[in-house]
């Protein structure tokens, strides 16, 4: 594979949606792309699956062979995708030539915090892959939604340590003011301090400044993107970022270009 885009994020920001018009818009501008499939508990994916977890797992089987209910069955379908390993690496050898978009489980922590995840994604891809946090457009409008949003790309980009966009997911749902005011907070931790007291009034002040001001400290500013699958908007600068980093350009210093 060219590269890789592991995409995640909490439940309903629109993840596979995402896939399938990432991989739609690709496949337009003469590109080659596949989806891959990691959510066993998906009943529906609005895009053609080119590699799929759930011919292997069923969360049928895993509940009616270790009596469990849901959530306790996409825990173990989450541990048991590593032993599939081999299968899936097998299928992605047809792709050398393709981008390959990996939809993750609809819960985040399923994908994320599990043991075998980081294996997962450098098995798969051989360390090729970058990763897409997908925050809700209108959660993160919200100076304490945005923080919210903001802490929980840390801890993903700490648990892979890849390269990570901070993607602003169904931004049509929210105006273009929201849209600016999020890019003043990612960049201004005394704006975003101040909104936020605006907004939390009987909020602890020394305790919300310090998680303000972590973000800077540790280098987790970065550059937001906004991106609707309805009207695609920011799928082309999704792109870009890939093609910097995997292919390069003259002025890109990657790993993975050519010599």
């Amino acid at each position: 594979m060219i590269g890789s885009l592991f995409v995640t994020g909490p439940a309903g920001t629109g993840k596979s949606t995402f896939c399938g018009t990432l991989s739609e818009w690709l496949q337009e501008q003469q590109m080659e792309s596949a989806t891959v499939n990691l959510d066993p508990g998906a009943d529906f994916v609005p895009y053609e699956v080119d590699v799929d977890i759930r011919d292997y797992i069923s969360l049928s089987r895993i509940m009616q062979d270790y009596s469990l209910g849901p959530n306790g069955a996409q825990v173990v379908a989450a541990d048991l995708m590593v032993e599939y390993i081999p299968q899936l690496k097998a299928l992605l050898e047809d792709f050398q030539d393709h981008y390959v978009i990996f939809d993750t489980p609809g819960q985040v922590e399923l994908f994320t915090f599990r043991q075998g995840s980081t294996h997962l994604v450098d098995a798969l891809t051989d360390s090729k892959a970058m990763i897409a946090y997908l925050a809700d457009s209108v959660v993160a409008s919200s100076p304490s939604g945005f923080i919210a949003q903001k802490m929980l790309f840390g801890s993903i980009f700490y648990r892979f340590f890849k390269p990570t966009m901070f993607i602003i997911n169904k931004s049509d749902l929210i105006t273009t003011e929201d849209i600016s005011r999020i890019g003043e907070w990612e960049h201004d931790p005394g704006k975003l301090s101040d909104d936020l007291l605006g907004e939390k009034q009987q909020i602890v002040k020394q305790y919300y400044a310090g998680i303000i001001k972590a973000f800077a400290d540790s280098e987790l500013i970065s550059k937001i993107i906004p991106v609707s699958s309805v009207d695609r908007t920011g799928i082309e600068e999704v792109y870009s970022e890939l093609s910097n980093f995997f292919t390069g350009g003259e002025d890109t210093d990657t790993m993975y270009r050519d010599e």
